[in-house]
């Protein structure tokens, strides 16, 4: 006689019951994937990709961006910024498999992709389904004008992906760069403005960067001759860059205290005058321009 077959009776799941299951399966899926942090070439994704699609649904994975923060922990990137690279990653993800490696892969090259991270972000999931990111981020330092426009820099000569109308960008400025605008995300060449740049980090290490407005690094023969520009228009050539100084030149350390003298002495990094060479040994100095 033929075994009688039983239909198995179903159940409806109550709301809280199902989100407690829900809970269990993630925490699951995320023991098997833990220390599966992205950073590229991860060995086993596959697998890890196979056992969370066995526990979780596709779907579109909320994003948790680590910002750098200043001091205060208030965010220093513009919010504009913020919201373009929040919707650039968002539409990477979409769609991703929820607890798999492929959302953390394509979160990460997007944030690469941004020019405001140095090296590989790193990205992970938590238990309530969110991917988070961490990063290096590059500090914006200054601006070197191209043609009409200030383009912002960090402390390495990173190109960053903003730039300003001139005298928008509330940052110092360079002038006369050897060499050309590089792509965003790139390193700007020449040793010119890896000159300026040592030079702004020490004016600002010995507290004399408040009154300088920016720095022209010099064309033709002169390129690589710095000179401060200051918040009064007034030039103040200062030569060679720091431990780069040039035949006949005093040595960074004294031309720093030359500066910390004028500064004392009339409350003005350029003395109140229009022009002056502190290079060599004998200081110039023009009050009528020149």
């Amino acid at each position: 006689m033929a075994k009688k077959k039983t239909k198995r009776k179903t159940t409806k799941r109550d709301p809280e019951t199902a989100e407690r299951n829900k809970r269990i399966a993630i925490g699951t899926a995320l023991i098997v994937l833990t220390g599966a942090v992205f950073v590229g070439g991860a060995m086993g994704v596959g697998e890890l990709d196979r056992a969370a699609a066995q526990s979780i649904v596709p779907g579109t994975p909320e994003v948790q961006i680590n910002w750098a923060v200043l001091s205060d922990g208030t965010v220093w990137m513009p919010m504009h910024e913020q919201e373009r690279i929040s919707l650039a990653i968002g539409r990477a993800v979409k769609g991703g498999l929820a607890l798999s490696s492929e959302p953390l892969r394509e979160a990460v090259l997007e944030l690469q992709k941004s020019g405001w991270v140095d090296g590989v972000p790193q990205a992970h999931w938590t238990s309530d389904g969110t991917i988070v990111l961490d990063a290096s981020w590059r500090v914006p330092a200054a601006v070197v004008r191209v043609g009409n426009r200030d383009v912002l820099i960090d402390w390495d000569r990173h190109v960053l992906p903003l730039d300003y109308a001139i005298g928008q960008s509330n940052q110092r400025y360079f002038v006369n760069t050897d060499a050309p605008l590089p792509r965003v995300g790139e390193q700007w060449g020449g040793a010119d403005l890896k000159d300026g740049i040592e030079l702004l980090r020490e004016l600002r290490k010995n507290g004399l960067l408040d009154q300088v407005d920016g720095f022209d690094l010099g064309s033709g023969a002169e390129s690589g001759n710095i000179t401060i520009i200051s918040n009064r228009g007034s030039r103040i050539v200062w030569g060679g860059g720091p431990g780069r100084e040039r035949p006949a030149e005093k040595s960074a350390k004294v031309k720093f205290e030359v500066l910390r003298v004028i500064y004392e002495r009339t409350g003005l990094l350029d003395g109140g005058t229009n022009f002056i060479d502190i290079r060599g040994g004998n200081i110039m100095v023009e009050k009528s321009g020149g």
